[in-house]
């Protein structure tokens, strides 16, 4: 069983060793001395990686990155538990709610993220509704600014959550809940002792698809936040695109640190369902 089990990974070996090679070689490049318009220049350092912290503006995007990801990712997953939770309650709308999310996610992003710039436009329906409702006299903008980011963040982010969120729910047993409700338990008691935990690992793998997607986002802070709020993958771009010359080790660092974040937080979240036993 064990060498049909090999001989049917095998052909994922050259995949994994074209990852390896081009990890290996953009780390590489993350060490190497910074020139204008040279993929890499000799000797090795590790002064790249210093700028990271040492330079405001590089500094202020990867705080900016984090902290619009973790904020996504817990408005996103909130949501989608909500959302879940409803759908899973409602059998007979189930498949057609399901069909309708799914749709959705399987749109063109870029598609996506153009139908919420129209939505977020001053003279866009959100606009026109908050006036219309007298909440706001004048249209609020949005685009280049960090909430509309964070609002295309969450966009993003929700589908996948509520997807995974159902089907982690629908393999919790509703016996849990009837016991507790038999033991004198009230919803409060119910939902923090029964259905947080059982829907934990639910909770952690939406966290796993959203958080570093979020950090990792090119096209919303793009095309909504219009060059005014940079983020890692922006500050890639621009570093391997400059009109004074690329500084292509400082993409690769950034690539690198990017790189570091995201499978850190897998990692961690895989180290914590391991330990608890809860997959």
């Amino acid at each position: 069983m064990k060498s049909r089990a090999n001989l049917l990974a095998a052909p994922a070996l050259p995949l994994i060793a074209l990852f390896c090679v081009s990890i290996g070689w953009v780390a590489f490049v993350s060490f190497s001395s910074g020139t204008p318009r040279l993929l890499y220049s000799l000797p090795l350092t590790a002064q790249n990686f210093a700028a990271l912290f040492s330079k405001a503006f590089i500094s202020k995007s990867i705080v900016r990155s984090i902290y619009l990801g973790i904020t996504a990712t817990l408005i996103a997953v909130t949501i989608g538990y909500i959302v879940a939770g409803h759908v899973s309650r409602h059998e007979k709308r189930k498949d057609l709610i399901v069909s309708g999310i799914f749709a959705v996610y399987m749109v063109s992003f870029v598609i996506k993220v153009y139908a919420l710039q129209i939505i977020l436009a001053p003279g866009g329906p959100l606009n026109q509704g908050l006036m219309a409702s007298g909440l706001i006299a004048n249209p609020i903008i949005f685009m280049g600014t960090e909430p509309a980011v964070l609002i295309g963040l969450v966009y993003a982010s929700l589908p996948i959550s509520i997807l995974v969120l159902l089907a982690q729910f629908e393999q919790m047993p509703d016996y849990y809940d009837d016991a507790a409700a038999c033991f004198g338990a009230d919803r409060w008691q119910r939902f923090w002792h029964v259905h947080l935990p059982l829907s934990m690992p639910g909770i952690l793998t939406s966290i796993v698809f959203s958080l570093p997607a979020s950090i990792a986002a090119f096209e919303v802070p793009v095309l909504l936040g219009r060059g005014r709020v940079n983020m890692i993958s922006t500050q890639i771009y621009q570093s391997s695109s400059g009109t004074a010359g690329a500084d292509w080790p400082m993409a690769a660092t950034l690539s690198i640190l990017l790189l570091l974040i995201s499978g850190g937080i897998i990692l961690a979240i895989q180290s914590w369902l391991a330990r608890r036993q809860v997959v």
